[in-house]
């Protein structure tokens, strides 16, 4: 049984070309995780403090996503993403939390995926747009928008991911 409750449950969740918004992050975080492993690992969870760590340096990322069609058909508002500092991070290895103002993360990798037509499809990994922006050089403010997030970096396919994230790490 316990084995037919996750294949029926991950079909509903996944098994359809549009993701709903509540598990899209889970496809996007992959897609990135894939592209660059084996450097990086992914960690994100329910209170995770990023969702890749480096696993040489320890250096974080962490994964934001938006998409054009949603569930209920093409979305009419422009996507935004959370870049709020947070109150603190829940630390894995003491399972505590630990407070601090910051953004638990050394870069972030917004992930837009803008088709709306009838191929669109949020697991396919060469219809996504990637930009990758270090934390530093995002504004002091609680969201950013598209129009934003292009100024401070050129959208990337999956295929890109590795040497762009590489490069930004110097």
């Amino acid at each position: 049984m316990t084995s037919e409750l996750i294949s029926r449950v991950t079909n509903r969740l996944f098994g359809t070309a549009i993701i709903t918004n509540v598990v899209r992050g889970e496809i996007a975080e992959e897609i990135i995780a894939m592209a660059l492993e084996p450097e990086w690992q992914h960690c994100g969870g329910d209170y995770a403090s990023c969702d890749l760590r480096h696993r040489a340096t320890g250096q974080r990322i962490q994964v934001k996503q938006a998409a054009a069609r949603q569930t209920w058909g093409p979305t009419t508002r422009a996507a935004r993403f959370s870049i709020a500092h947070k109150t603190g991070a829940w630390d894995d290895k003491a399972g505590l939390w630990i407070p601090g103002r910051s953004r638990n993360a050394d870069i972030f990798i917004f992930g837009w995926h803008p088709r709306t037509d009838g191929v669109a499809d949020h697991r396919n990994a060469d219809q996504w747009r990637f930009f990758v922006v270090a934390e530093n050089t995002l504004p002091e403010q609680k969201s950013i928008g598209l129009t934003a997030l292009q100024k401070l970096a050129k959208p990337v396919g999956h295929g890109e991911l590795k040497s762009v994230v590489s490069g930004l790490l110097g």
